[in-house]
């Protein structure tokens, strides 16, 4: 994780990360008006702030962190001085940045010399059809092959992207913003890959999860970084595999989990055609206006209601079709102990004794199942 996105996930600045909390700002205040702070003094300098002595103590720490207070070399005691705030942010940023030429140096010269096989690769690969348009449908052989490709999407992208990300992705998620692409693992397709560069460029985003991702910690971190950062999130009970589009010219399905361990098997597909593309979009806007915004905070009484509501609908539908408790969960994105709480819950709302039961009941009624109570943790 980069220093500035630890701060901001810290609660160190305010939403845009713009300004630092009340408590930073009084004790480097503080520093500034008396010269310094002596380390030991945190509740002296408590009482004179009228913040708490631990307030004091984590502002300290930050501060230091933050280069903003430094200990004065060669003095006893010890004296932390105040550090001007362009000082600061030199002595912080330089080593990012001279990482990123770093990275840029790579990136350039990686392109050059995969560039000089072009004219191989156009001189010995297998005849075409009549027609120079690329192929509308291509199998990626493997995760790195269709790394690549989505990378290259990705950097096209200057429009719009949607995904559906299911439940059994969200491992895939980086643990680091500054990996957000998620490039350097080889075989790596992450969840999220490049979404924070499109944001950058201005790009639409819209990403689709399953309700089960509400209660996904890493989930609901990573998220959250790209809700600030303006991407739309909505959860909905199924999705059926990974779909990435990028803009309307180009599309990537994600075989499931069992056809990937078959490593003879393609890792997914690349669809090329603007009409295969549409329909595409069109499916995914029909979902997601079905689906309940996403939000990283508690969720309001009234809409956690309405997706546990949509849930308690999804399972007893699935029950009636006779689906096993594997199944359901797979289809839910949960582990099947999840999942049989659920159902429990669910035969516990309709008073059921057999899921059998509860599918007559709500098969028979003119009304809706009733309300759903969530299982306990």
């Amino acid at each position: 994780m980069s220093l500035t996105d630890e701060f901001v996930a810290a609660g160190l600045f305010g939403g845009g990360g713009d300004a630092p909390t009340p408590e930073l700002a009084t004790v480097y205040s503080y520093a500034l008006s008396v010269g310094g702070l002596v380390p030991g003094t945190e509740a002296s300098v408590a009482d004179r702030t009228g913040l708490t002595t631990q307030a004091v103590l984590t502002a300290v720490h930050h501060l230091r962190r933050l280069h903003l207070l430094r200990e004065r070399p060669g003095q006893e005691p010890p004296v932390l001085v105040p550090v001007d705030p362009d000082a600061a942010s030199s002595s912080l940023i330089l080593p990012i940045d001279e990482e990123v030429h770093r990275r840029q140096a790579t990136i350039s010269r990686l392109r050059q010399e995969l560039n000089s096989f072009h004219s191989l690769y156009a001189r010995t690969r297998p005849p075409r059809p009549l027609s120079d348009d690329p192929p509308p449908l291509v199998e990626l052989n493997d995760a790195v092959e269709l790394a690549g490709h989505v990378y290259d999407a990705a950097h096209h992208c200057t429009g719009t992207y949607v995904s559906f990300v299911p439940n059994s992705c969200l491992s895939d998620l980086s643990a680091s913003p500054e990996q957000d692409a998620g490039w350097e693992a080889e075989g790596s397709v992450p969840a999220v890959a490049g979404i924070e560069g499109m944001l950058a460029r201005g790009v639409r985003v819209r990403v689709l999860l399953q309700h089960a991702a509400r209660s996904d910690i890493r989930a609901r971190k990573v998220f959250g970084r790209l809700l600030a950062s303006g991407a739309e999130i909505r959860t909905t009970d199924q999705l059926p595999r990974q779909l990435m589009i990028f803009d309307t010219d180009i599309a990537f399905t994600l075989h499931d989990e069992s056809r990937q361990r078959d490593t003879a098997a393609p890792a997914g597909v690349m669809i090329r055609s603007t009409s295969a593309v549409r329909l595409l979009l069109d499916m995914v806007d029909s979902t997601w206006t079905c689906a309940h915004p996403y939000a990283t905070a508690t969720d309001a009484e009234g809409h956690r209601r309405l997706v546990e509501d949509s849930l308690h609908r999804t399972i007893v539908r699935l029950l009636s079709e006779g689906l096993t408790d594997d199944a359901v969960a797979r289809r839910l994105g949960v582990s099947v102990r999840t999942c049989r709480r659920y159902i429990a819950a669910v035969l516990r709302n309709l008073d059921a004794v057999s899921r059998f039961q509860a599918g007559v009941r709500v098969g028979a009624g003119s009304s809706p199942p009733p309300p759903y109570t969530p299982p306990a943790s």
